[in-house]
């Protein structure tokens, strides 16, 4: 009886230090730069959201995405932009990568707003309801392209590469 009675306890404990243990951030940006985060959902929802509307080829569909510019991540992680971006900074890259391993490049002058401007969001929702399962809770989006091959789904990481 004493040993059920400890085996309870023990599994008790063990269920409480499970509850306090912080969950995986829903992203991490990470690499050659000032400020790393990793964003739990919480604070994920505080961010600036803002929507777009782009066409999926892949799915033949039009949709309104929301979610936070790639571009405001990246300046809030201390990655040079507008007048500031320029010389050996030009060469950064950009790698975002998707729980399923896919991995996609950008180049920072293309996102960034003063040189190619081309907005791309980190969504995370598809007319005004949470991704599905197969494509979230984060997934890139980027309307400029012809086709989608850059929409990253179950997005996890930023890296940003300063290349030589």
């Amino acid at each position: 009886m004493k040993i059920l009675r400890l085996l309870a306890v023990w599994a008790a404990l063990q269920l409480v230090a499970l509850a306090q243990q912080p969950s995986a951030p829903l992203l991490e940006i990470s690499g050659d730069i000032a400020h790393p985060r990793a964003f739990q959902e919480q604070e994920w929802k505080r961010l600036k959201h803002t929507s777009l509307t782009a066409t999926n080829s892949h799915e033949k569909k039009t949709a309104t995405y929301g979610g936070v510019l790639l571009s405001d991540l990246l300046r809030e992680a201390g990655v040079a932009s507008g007048e500031g971006l320029r010389g050996k900074a030009m060469t950064t890259s950009i790698v975002i990568a998707g729980g399923d391993g896919y991995q996609v490049v950008f180049s920072i002058a293309e996102l960034d707003e003063s040189i190619g401007n081309s907005q791309v969001l980190v969504a995370d929702s598809e007319d005004g309801k949470p991704l599905a399962q197969g494509a979230g809770p984060l997934r890139l989006v980027v309307p400029a392209d012809k086709r989608p091959a850059r929409w990253v789904r179950m997005v996890k990481t930023i890296r940003v590469v300063a290349n030589p």
